[in-house]
């Protein structure tokens, strides 16, 4: 009786799990390529290609990171906001507003960045959901039945 409830769980499950990640990998890559985003050229790997996908989202976080670093000049949205606050402490004003543009520019790059890391993530969650689905499916497959009582 024990086999026969836990073969009834995992066949009832393992469809459920891998709708469930299936149906969030197509959800996450319908909304990124509703964004028209393309991999920008300056890529090495994928340029053009619409952003739909882990691989190419991760891509394109990678060249914008990339830009962030040539905006400011290889320092750190943190360490451009200290310089700033540094200058608006001191009462250097033309200090702060030369950094304030540049300070803009890379947290916007680390939103946009921090985005497209979270359908990655999103996108390994969907597989994890689809994987174990299958899983689950081998493992009810692989439960002995059990035999009948006399």
């Amino acid at each position: 009786m024990a086999n026969t409830l836990a073969r009834t769980a995992c066949f009832l499950g393992a469809p459920a799990l891998i709708a469930a990640g299936a149906g969030g990998w197509a959800m996450i890559s319908k909304q990124l390529a509703s964004q028209k985003i393309e991999v920008h050229p300056d890529s090495p790997i994928l340029a053009g290609k619409t952003v739909a996908g882990p691989i190419t989202a991760f891509a394109q976080a990678n060249v914008i990171e990339a830009h962030a670093q040539g905006i400011g000049g290889g320092r750190t949205f943190a360490e451009i906001s200290h310089e700033w606050m540094e200058a608006q402490e001191a009462g250097d004003t033309a200090r702060a507003e030369e950094l304030a543009g540049t300070r803009e520019m890379v947290m916007q790059a680390n939103l946009l960045r921090a985005s497209l890391f979270t359908s990655v993530l999103a996108f390994g969650v969907a597989a994890l959901a689809g994987g174990m689905g299958v899983l689950t499916a081998l493992v009810g497959s692989a439960l002995p039945k059990d035999k009948p009582e006399a």
